[in-house]
């Protein structure tokens, strides 16, 4: 345990942060096209031409009547970090909100301490340096949430997992980019100068709990809800309209949504559930 770095912000806002947890580098979060995950040609039409998309901008506000932006809450988390549960049982309580889109990350930077994690990945472990690069932040912690990519914060406690909410709702692109499904076909529109990957994500709606057998949470039987299992590029948005083809998805319990982000660890502009 002693390679691990404790911050408190208060008995109740506390985090665990590994020694190696420093992002890693990106030369732009916003061009990394190649380093997710594709599908296959048969289901995938790319975008006319591959334009390097532009820093982070304010798109205007044209369109008052627009629907507002699904709010996406992103929870990076460890069964092995006994700082978790906390922030844990306050975002499983955001799933039952329609208008929410509540995603759980298992991350696997804490397995050595005992319990690898049973939906661990390291994909989310990169998914959330992605974010630390993009926040500038020195390193990455669980518990984490993040709000539509825009707040983030620790979520132990309801107060600050609220003003998380709030802050990450205030963006002015939530009523500029629309995410529709019609026809078998993903529908974005919204301004020309706004960019961005097309994802499909994978979750599992159920409600799992876990007996943890080692480790910090030892004995401990924890909850966990809408587990990300997948995540997959379609495209690239170029602005304006454009569709792609949604994949057809397998009857495997798992739920989906599509994500519209402005490149790796960059803010989600648009998303709907399929």
């Amino acid at each position: 345990m002693k390679d691990i770095l404790r911050a408190f912000r208060s008995d109740k806002d506390k985090v665990c942060t590994p020694n190696d947890a420093s992002p890693t580098p990106l030369a732009d979060p916003l061009t990394a096209r190649d380093s997710l995950p594709i599908l296959s040609s048969s289901t995938y039409i790319p975008p006319t031409e591959y334009t390097q998309l532009p820093a982070y901008t304010q798109p205007r506000v044209e369109d008052e009547g627009a629907k507002p932006l699904l709010t996406v809450v992103e929870l990076f988390q460890s069964q092995g970090c006994s700082s978790c549960p906390p922030a844990n049982d306050n975002v499983i309580q955001l799933a039952e909100d329609p208008n929410k889109l509540v995603l759980t990350y298992e991350v696997t930077y804490w397995d050595y301490l005992g319990w690898p994690d049973t939906f661990g990945s390291k994909s989310w472990d990169s998914r959330q340096r992605d974010y630390a690069a993009a926040f500038k932040s020195r390193s990455v912690y669980t518990p984490q949430v993040i709000v539509n990519g825009l707040s983030n914060g620790v979520g132990s406690r309801q107060s600050e997992l609220q003003n998380l909410v709030r802050d990450g709702e205030a963006s002015p692109h939530a009523s500029t980019v629309t995410v529709t499904i019609l026809n078998g076909q993903v529908m974005i529109s919204g301004p020309d100068d706004v960019r961005g990957i097309v994802q499909l994500v994978l979750y599992d709606p159920g409600t799992h709990n876990i007996v943890i057998a080692r480790g910090e949470n030892r004995g401990r039987n924890l909850p966990h809800r809408n587990i990300v299992r997948d995540l997959l590029v379609l495209g690239w948005w170029e602005g304006g309209n454009t569709e792609f083809p949604l994949p057809i998805l397998e009857e495997n319990g798992l739920r989906a949504a599509i994500l519209v982000q402005r490149g790796r660890g960059g803010p989600i502009v648009g998303a709907c559930k399929v």
